[in-house]
């Protein structure tokens, strides 16, 4: 009897720990920057200041969230996997700058994982059509 329940002891502070450690994976997937200016994502524009980047589990397609520091105002972006340009390391966005707009693009974690594109939304589909935009890369904080 005594057998079986530390058998039930180690398994249960194995399942917890397990679980423990797949929570604090997601949570390392959190980004945070600071923008200076209004920006677009997909469809929304956001104000300048600083914003918290997080990736949504639980749906048919790649989707990332944003929202400020403060959690409104907060969007979903729907995204594509990316790979991280060599020469860029660590944590970063990457915005198109277009004459009227900046567009953010891209985000990547660091430490070399797959980043997220974001699939461009109507303002940005727009100012393509006649404009070729710069990049701007702007540092941020993986946690």
């Amino acid at each position: 009897m005594k057998t079986r329940v530390g058998k039930l002891v180690v398994l249960a502070f194995v399942v917890l720990t397990i679980a423990v450690l797949t929570v604090r994976a997601q949570i390392t997937n959190q980004l945070d920057f600071k923008v200076s200016q209004a920006f677009v994502a997909g469809n929304a524009t956001l104000a300048a200041g600083s914003y918290v980047v997080r990736p949504v589990q639980g749906t048919d397609h790649m989707v990332i969230e944003i929202s400020s520091a403060s959690g409104k105002p907060s969007i979903m972006v729907e995204v594509e996997s990316v790979q991280p340009d060599a020469a860029q390391g660590g944590s970063h966005v990457i915005f198109n700058k277009y004459k009227n707009i900046l567009v953010l693009s891209q985000v990547f974690p660091g430490a070399g994982n797959t980043g997220y594109q974001l699939l461009p939304g109507h303002p940005e589909k727009l100012a393509a059509k006649t404009e070729t935009p710069t990049k701007q890369t702007v540092s941020s904080t993986a946690k």
